[in-house]
């Protein structure tokens, strides 16, 4: 709005200006027209002074109009732009507040009404409402925090706090602002926006303790990994390593008694000394990693499927057709191995499967593999996934990789796992 003060200041000076070149120009004319004649003068005087009226009339009413032309429409322009402000108020999902930090002036839109549950007639002071309704426990910090900026000179506050709605409950909301100075430098008003992050930060927390529980699970499930390897491993020692070696000392205290059957004892001793010699280099190379780097990831699984075949009466076949695995990193292929050896364990142990197919495959840096049996097969519905099945998701997590299970009773599974190099 144009100030009608400055406006009447201009008025009169035009009329002090065109009064004083009027005084000045007319009597000057006067004096040459009338030469001299006082009595002429005194006419021309006489009529100067009612043309002086009739003129600063004409031009006081050109100027005033000229004036208030512009100020209406100076008038116009502020009511569409505060009408384009209480629109964008209204249209936006922020809630916008303008606090006159001169005027103690507020405006508040109805978003923000909306949000937080309070009646326009409750947000005249919107300051001191505002204060009044920051959490206890963030008040001092956000208020030392907005006190700061506005101090130091800064142009924009922003924090994240908590605040009290109507019913008492509390959201969480991310407010930011805009500090206008003057030429002076000092801060005379603030427009902000508060945005409801209450949704996201509980989804936020919620994740965390998903990520917190899912790490707890993934190493309690390591750690039974690791329990089950060295159940197996003493199973192993006590069911057969032992049982032979005993076998062993048995026949060599006869044959320390028995002249006669001493050599045929001895003779024995030796087979089962070799079959102790035997079980002990299975056992090793089901634990120790395998010789990758020398004789390459399928070359070993071809291996692990012949020292298979020897103990078990069971077709397992390797596809890996579509398959490089000059693209998989030491690492990797290890881990596919694991995989691939703890998954055949499983068929062994618990399908009762004739047949079994492993395939490899490898197409725009996404490696898969997968492990089918004709076996019993299982409901994934109802049966939780055992030892062996979350220690091969364990591994796949390292490298963000998935793994997928197909079964149903009668009718076989099959283990998917992919990742991507």
């Amino acid at each position: 709005m144009k100030n009608p003060v400055a406006s009447s200041i201009k008025l009169a000076s035009v009329f002090l200006l065109f009064g004083i070149v009027w005084i000045v120009g007319s009597d000057l004319l006067s004096l040459i027209l009338t030469n001299n004649d006082l009595h002429l003068y005194n006419i021309l005087q006489h009529s100067k002074g009612i043309l002086f009226v009739v003129l600063a009339a004409v031009l006081i009413y050109l100027v005033s109009r000229k004036l208030y032309s512009n100020i209406e429409e100076a008038n116009k322009k502020q009511e569409e732009a505060l009408k384009r402000y209480k629109m964008l108020g209204m249209a936006t999902n922020d809630a916008v507040w303008d606090f006159n930090m001169v005027t103690r002036e507020c405006y508040t839109n109805r978003t923000l009404q909306e949000l937080f549950g309070y009646a326009e007639s409750e947000l005249r002071d919107n300051h001191l409402w505002w204060h009044n309704n920051l959490h206890p426990e963030d008040k001092d910090r956000v208020i030392r925090l907005m006190d700061s900026t506005i101090r130091t000179g800064g142009n924009v506050w922003q924090d994240e706090y908590r605040f009290r709605c109507k019913d008492n409950t509390y959201k969480t909301i991310f407010d930011r602002s805009f500090i206008l100075r003057n030429g002076q430098g000092q801060a005379y008003r603030l427009i902000g926006a508060m945005q409801d992050v209450t949704g996201q930060r509980q989804l936020q927390q919620k994740l965390t303790e998903e990520r917190e529980k899912h790490k707890n699970e993934l190493a309690q499930s390591i750690l039974q990994a690791e329990e089950a390897e060295r159940k197996k491993l003493g199973e192993e020692l006590h069911d057969n390593i032992n049982q032979l070696l005993g076998v062993v000392k048995l026949y060599i205290q006869h044959a320390q008694v028995n002249q006669e059957m001493r050599q045929e004892l001895l003779m024995k001793c030796s087979d089962y000394i070799a079959q102790t010699i035997e079980e002990i280099r299975h056992l090793s190379r089901s634990l120790l990693p395998p010789a990758l780097q020398e004789q390459g990831l399928v070359h070993c699984l071809h291996q692990l499927v012949a020292d298979i075949r020897q103990a078990k009466t069971i077709d397992i076949s390797i596809t890996c057709e579509n398959f490089t695995e000059s693209i998989l990193p030491a690492n990797r292929q290890v881990m596919i191995y694991r995989i691939i050896q703890e998954q055949l364990n499983n068929v062994l142990r618990h399908s009762g499967a004739s047949q079994v197919l492993v395939e490899l495959k490898c197409k725009d840096r996404l490696v898969e593999c997968s492990v089918s049996d004709n076996g019993t097969g299982f409901d994934t519905e109802k049966n939780r996934p055992g030892m062996g099945l979350l220690n091969i998701r364990s591994r796949l997590e390292v490298v963000n990789g998935r793994m997928e299970i197909y079964s149903a009773p009668g009718k076989g599974c099959t283990l998917l796992i992919g990742f991507k190099i």
